[in-house]
């Protein structure tokens, strides 16, 4: 599919601007790359109503908790933002955690990790497992059935994924039953070739993503091993629905990550967005038709383990 119209506009105003700051030489900062990211949300929809939204601290680290129907059992969902290990917050993904716990009438938990250059890696992957393994015990007021599931996008992904890499290794456990990865980041060595094909000019560009690991990891870091791209894997990963966008430097990666663990038995389960770039997610109001369909899309799964096979209905 060609590039959504509506992206098609959005970037044919965006790019100037960024060639632009470029030539007058603007350099990112931390601090704008959270503001620009916070900025998104000038596209959200006006927020879901939750019955319940409450700040809490579990493991010492700060989550926000939604529960759509105090008054009935449900499962739990794990949610982890994105970001580029480096921006977004609860607050920043609010409208998200909102959008998953109406869409799966389930309870979800999010949570605030540390980001870097001021907590490089691996603190903010090992604070946000920490609240992980946690979290079976942490809701006792709230109607939990027992069951734990996740969901996270990008720079989220990365760290939902190494959390599967490391319990494949034997180094970690985990609860998690049922997990989707939106457009993750799972190849820290940039090795992708549609980091090639679409790294520059669709939102999110190579130079950014290269800026962003370079903030992430401590000089003389194990980019290989810590990426989850190349595993281990293993039958035993919670059953996994990666959903990538078409138009994603990521994509490859997300292509190949998905081929390799269903090659080693892992229940793995892929979904391209077509037209779609990455973090279309934030732009709720720009394309409401295909935000409907992502939610709808990720509670199914995470209610029943059935992957959608097609991104239209028709």
């Amino acid at each position: 599919m060609t590039l959504h119209p509506a992206f098609r506009g959005y970037l044919d105003q965006l790019n100037p601007l960024i060639e632009q700051a470029a030539a007058a030489g603007v350099m990112p900062t931390p601090e704008s790359a959270r503001a620009a990211l916070a900025g998104l949300n000038q596209f959200a929809a006006p927020a879901k109503p939750i019955a319940v939204v409450e700040d809490r601290v579990i493991a010492d680290v700060p989550v926000r908790v939604y529960d759509p129907s105090p008054e009935v059992a449900s499962d739990v969902i794990y949610f982890i933002h994105g970001g580029g290990h480096m921006a977004g917050d609860l607050d920043v993904y609010d409208y998200s955690a909102r959008r998953l716990a109406d869409a799966a009438q389930m309870i979800v938990v999010s949570v605030d990790y540390p980001r870097s250059p001021e907590a490089p890696y691996p603190q903010g992957l090992e604070e946000t497992y920490r609240v992980l393994q946690a979290l079976p015990g942490a809701l006792p007021d709230l109607e939990t059935t027992g069951a734990i599931h996740a969901f996270a996008d990008s720079g989220g992904g990365a760290k939902l994924a190494s959390i599967a890499q490391r319990v494949a290794r034997g180094e970690w456990t985990s609860p998690i039953d049922r997990q989707v990865l939106l457009y993750p980041s799972l190849d820290y060595t940039m090795s992708g070739e549609s980091l090639e094909t679409f790294g520059n000019g669709y939102f999110l560009s190579a130079e950014r993503v290269g800026w962003y690991f370079d903030h992430y990891f401590p000089e003389g870091s194990d980019r290989v091993a810590a990426s989850p791209a190349f595993g281990p894997f293993d039958a035993e990963m919670p059953r996994t629905l990666v959903i990538a966008a078409e138009y994603d430097p990521l994509l490859s990666e997300a292509v190949d990550y998905a081929s390799r663990a269903s090659a080693a038995g892992a229940p793995m389960d892929l979904l391209v967005a077509p037209g779609m770039i990455h973090a279309f997610a934030f732009f709720e109001t720009m394309i409401p038709t295909e935000i409907d369909r992502l939610y709808a899309i990720a509670a199914e799964f995470l209610r029943t383990g059935v992957a959608a096979r097609e991104w239209s209905e028709d």
